[in-house]
């Protein structure tokens, strides 16, 4: 821990531990409490506390164990081609988990960076799947 960077390190483990966005981190709290989660989108200048928000979120929905299996981060300034979508994305979605933990979490940091080809196979994925967390572990296609 102590070749960290100093916001890795001093990072806020908990949404207990931001300072802001009191609404934001209730309603947070609010989806957690109800074993939900829908598609969310953080936006805003750099240095607000998006991806503070979301890891702390989801070092309190998954044990370190889990976390491995149900949650998959991405820069996607790093990785914003129609690949990453295709290939790690969609089989992230389709495929089981080990753990009983159903909500699996994708978090795409810079998905702004993404190109556009990326992004509309984003969206057919987020189209695509609807996870039914009390009925099934399974993934379910969203249909008419």
């Amino acid at each position: 821990m102590a070749n960290l960077p100093w916001i890795e390190k001093y990072r806020p483990a908990t949404l207990d531990e931001l300072v802001s966005h009191k609404d934001i981190i209730d309603t947070i709290k609010r989806y957690m409490t109800l074993g939900e989660l829908p598609h969310l989108l953080f936006y805003g200048p750099a240095g607000t506390g998006k991806t503070s928000t979301i890891l702390a979120l989801a070092k309190q929905m998954y044990t370190p164990s889990e976390m491995r299996g149900c949650v998959l981060e991405l820069n996607a300034s790093d990785d914003r081609g129609i690949g990453i979508v295709r290939d790690e994305i969609q089989t992230f979605v389709s495929t089981q988990t080990l753990h009983k933990k159903s909500i699996k979490l994708i978090i795409l940091d810079e998905a702004d960076a993404m190109t556009t080809d990326a992004q509309n196979a984003l969206r057919r994925i987020i189209e695509q799947y609807t996870f039914m967390q009390k009925k099934t572990n399974k993934p379910v296609p969203a249909g008419p």
